[in-house]
């Protein structure tokens, strides 16, 4: 059965090869940007049964994922390869951690898009870093304003707990980067890496903000509780309290809560 490819369709590739592996929902939001995620399941399944892109069940649960069944990852078959002019990829990406490291980059991303639609930011822009060789580096580099003023911020997902970390941060910060966002996948981890970057005397300390993947997903990329390496809360993209909405005091809370 043949089939008529259409901009749509080459530009979910390029965004496949971008990320690597995508899950339907990331997709539909980077498409759309800002505006409401479009419906692209038939697409998806279409383009899957005639081969142009591989399908199957994520093996592992990830912590941000909601729904009681694993989610499916897309990644780009040999026959797409070729239309998008992509070389075929080194990495063995039907490995769950592989994808999970993948999938949690693409799901920051979308949250940011999703913040972005709910007026807690704008001017979003996200870059994906390609790491080549064996030098590690951030994941993405990512810029939004907010508050009337333009953050530019790396990211990197789920570091790896060596010393090397502060190098990475340090050559972050060095090509621009005012903070350098690290999503860890839970609490512990995110402990081992403030200390070592706590520990690291490097004039940098200052401009790290940890998170965990649970707690950007509950609550967004932004209004997130940020923390630094010595475990305050950070205020970096707080509203200003000048600017803060005033209480309503006749609205009571318990009314409210839910």
């Amino acid at each position: 059965m043949a089939i008529q490819l259409n901009d749509r369709d080459l530009l979910i590739f390029q965004l496949i090869d971008e990320h690597k592996v995508l899950l339907e929902k990331h997709i539909s939001w980077f498409i759309s940007g800002e505006d409401k995620p479009v419906l692209i399941r038939d697409r998806l399944r279409k383009l899957f049964y005639l081969d142009y892109l591989l399908c199957h069940r994520h093996a592992t649960k990830l912590p941000w994922w909601t729904t009681p069944t694993k989610p499916l990852v897309y990644m780009l078959s040999g026959i797409s390869r070729s239309v998008a002019e992509v070389a075929e990829e080194s990495l063995d990406l039907y490995d769950s951690e592989v994808q999970r490291h993948f999938l949690e980059v693409a799901n920051l991303r979308m949250l940011g898009l999703i913040d972005q639609k709910d007026e807690r930011l704008s001017n979003f822009k996200w870059t994906t870093v390609k790491t080549t060789g064996e030098k590690k580096a951030v994941d993405a580099n990512v810029s939004f304003s907010l508050n009337g003023k333009t953050h530019k911020v790396a990211i990197v997902n789920h570091a790896v707990a060596t010393i090397d970390l502060n190098t990475l941060i340090d050559d972050a910060i060095t090509s621009g980067a005012e903070h350098v966002l690290l999503v860890s996948r839970d609490d512990a981890h995110q402990e081992v890496l403030q200390k070592i970057v706590a520990q690291s005397g490097s004039v940098n300390v200052k401009r790290c903000l940890f998170a965990t993947h649970h707690e950007i997903y509950r609550e967004g990329l932004v209004v997130t509780h940020w923390m630094t390496a010595d475990q305050k809360q950070a205020s970096v993209f707080a509203t200003p309290a000048s600017e803060a909405a005033p209480a309503n005091w006749n609205h009571s809370p318990i009314a409210t809560a839910v």
